[in-house]
């Protein structure tokens, strides 16, 4: 059995926006653990430079903010191609 036959099944029944909701709020806790993970990471860097205080906070949010903007820049890309790659043409 492959994909389509479970499609064409009648018998098969899925509630896709159930299903949706939790993909979604699984990649949101995965996000929100990595975006913790990332700023600690970013911090012990920081902090072994020997920056403290409010000088330690402002380069957390610099990297922070050059690496979104990196992210931002590969998500444009990945979804344009993933556009191209599944469309039906």
């Amino acid at each position: 059995m492959d994909i389509e036959d479970l499609m064409n099944n009648p018998k098969f029944n899925i509630d896709l926006g159930t299903l949706l909701m939790s993909i979604h709020s699984t990649n949101l806790m995965n996000s929100y653990h990595l975006k913790a993970i990332l700023k600690r990471q970013i911090q012990i860097l920081e902090l072994q430079k020997g920056k403290t205080g409010q000088e330690l906070e402002e380069s957390v949010q610099i990297e922070i903010d050059s690496l979104n903007e990196k992210f931002t820049e590969w998500l444009k890309e990945d979804i344009i191609n993933d556009v191209d790659n599944f469309s039906r043409d």
